[in-house]
């Protein structure tokens, strides 16, 4: 390994400014220790890596772009002029910050340590090489969240359209009766509410019910590919079998993150969360959760660790269809999970390809030529014709995707526009 560098001879570091989130709204994303927290009017970084200064993620480092806001919970890395900003970045992922952090009850990381950190640093020019590689496959990794996140909102927008303005397949020929939600509080210039006759508002525990998991400790994990599905929005770990298998809905049940709601489209361990199956209602439920989420997070009980019980997610009041529009919903957005589920396991691909290459040309065993190979991205190409042929179900002209739904999925999945 060709130590021949310090993180002080590529950045200048200094802590964020506040001990509070300044959130006030303002176009500025605000970091603290572990990614974005708010928005300000004020910015004091751009452009750069910002560390965990303290607390349980002392040590995380996330890349903020453009111009935004730190806290005293962050650290600013301001990039020297020897140095490509990209390759500091990658510099500090492959320095395992948090072994460096300290202090029991409050760990923190100091100037002081990451001055000392010693690191491969070669020339500018290779460094920019380097720096290039890598991000390639971190624009291929974005590129693909942003068409995951076009195709939730598709499926959301339809629930909407079906289940919350009521125009679902034939809605023209059914009457509508007024009922009030148990526990819904109606805003002011809303006085009645109303569902379609053959719906009602009701207890979700209706529509199916959520169980509670069966907790996993780190020392149980037998080291595996399964996540394990606990407290925290990323799983606490990885074990060698599941208790869940095939789709399901999980709910975080303690902690900072309680009534956190998240499907997954792979096997896991349920542990410290409440999770839901029943492929015939699968994604009903997931989005009407969805249009319900800040509701579940109010559900947290518990001053010093707040808990979101599973009892109390099933008496939930929500709008339960007939079964038959139920079926249909489902049927329309499948296609559409499972596109999602496709871009998941190319993103998966794509970091473990990273992450082989990332220590090496970090460390400068892995030598890097002066034109490489550009990284194959892993984009259907495909006519417009075709892609929506894959969508035909759900491009059906009553209360399903309209063509213009389906253009701009299209140019987003398949084309080029969104890369440029």
């Amino acid at each position: 390994m060709k130590l021949n560098g310090r993180l002080s001879d590529i950045y200048d570091f200094q802590y964020g400014k506040g001990n509070e989130n300044p959130d006030n709204g303002g176009m500025y994303p605000v970091y603290g220790s572990n990614g974005i927290i708010g928005g300000y009017d004020k910015f004091n970084s751009e452009d750069s890596p910002v560390i965990g200064h303290i607390g349980a993620n002392a040590g995380s480092v996330v890349f903020a772009k453009g111009k935004h806001f730190v806290t005293y919970n962050g650290v600013i890395c301001k990039i020297k002029d020897c140095a490509d900003k990209m390759y500091g970045y990658y510099a500090l992922l492959t320095s395992n910050l948090k072994k460096i952090a300290f202090g029991s009850a409050q760990p923190f990381v100091s100037y002081n340590s990451l001055n000392r950190i010693l690191i491969y640093l070669p020339n500018i020019e290779k460094q920019k090489r380097i720096a290039d590689i890598l991000s390639a496959y971190d624009e291929l990794i974005e590129n693909n969240n942003k068409r995951i996140k076009i195709l939730e909102q598709m499926a959301e927008n339809l629930y909407k359209e079906w289940f919350v303005r009521f125009r679902f397949p034939g809605h023209e020929k059914v009457a509508l009766k007024k009922q009030t939600p148990s526990g819904w509080v109606i805003s002011s210039n809303q006085t009645d509410m109303r569902c379609p006759k053959n719906w009602s508002y009701d207890k979700f525990a209706n529509l199916g019910s959520f169980i509670r998991g069966k907790n996993i400790t780190a020392a149980e994990m037998i080291d595996g590919d399964i996540p394990v599905v606990s407290a925290g929005i990323e799983p606490s770990g990885y074990h060698n079998k599941q208790n869940i298998t095939g789709n399901s809905l999980t709910i975080s049940a303690s902690g900072a993150n309680a009534g956190y709601l998240k499907y997954n489209l792979t096997d896991i361990w349920a542990a410290d969360c409440s999770y839901f199956q029943d492929d015939k209602k699968l994604w009903f439920v997931y989005n009407a959760l969805k249009f319900l989420q800040p509701v579940i997070s109010n559900l947290q009980v518990g001053a010093a660790q707040p808990h979101v019980y599973p009892k109390n997610i099933n008496k939930l009041c929500t709008i339960i269809p007939d079964d038959e529009t139920i079926e249909m919903y489902c049927d329309k957005v499948d296609t559409i999970y499972e596109q999602i589920k496709v871009l998941n396991k190319n993103n998966d691909n794509l970091i473990k390809q990273r992450d082989m290459l990332l220590p090496r040309l970090m460390s400068g065993k892995l030598e890097v030529r002066e034109k490489q190979e550009k990284v194959l991205e892993f984009k259907p190409k495909k006519t417009f014709v075709e892609f929506k042929n894959e969508f035909k179900a759900a491009a059906r002209k009553e209360g399903g995707l309209t063509e213009q739904d389906l253009e701009d999925l299209y140019k987003a999945y398949c084309d080029d526009s969104l890369d440029e």
